[in-house]
């Protein structure tokens, strides 16, 4: 796990968040014209997963005895995590609700 990987995700985020405001398009995106939210929510929950499987691995093999594994590296990898997840639900919670207020609008 690295830095990297971190602001990748911050990068989709940000895309995520752009794209629900409607300014300019993610530059993935800006030569199509066109938006693919479900591929970019389902690379991001990827992304997730995959700090929260790196943080698990490098805990693991510390409580192994692997030498090769730092508690210092073990408890980065986990907050790399934790944030990782919490962006997650603040943005699951976003989608949420707007969900509801467009299900609530009069038709």
């Amino acid at each position: 796990m690295n830095l990297q990987s971190v602001d990748s995700i911050l990068i989709r985020m940000e895309a995520l968040q752009s794209a629900a405001r409607g300014s300019a398009l993610p530059p993935a995106t800006a030569a199509t014209g066109s938006i693919d939210f479900s591929s970019m929510l389902r690379d991001a929950v990827r992304d997730v997963n995959a700090v929260q499987n790196t943080a698990q691995a490098q805990a693991q093999a510390f409580q192994m005895g692997d030498r090769s594994v730092s508690i210092e590296q073990v408890m980065i990898s986990m907050q790399q995590a934790s944030l990782s997840f919490q962006g997650m639900v603040a943005v699951r919670n976003k989608l949420l609700e707007a969900y509801r207020e467009i299900s609530n609008l009069p038709v």
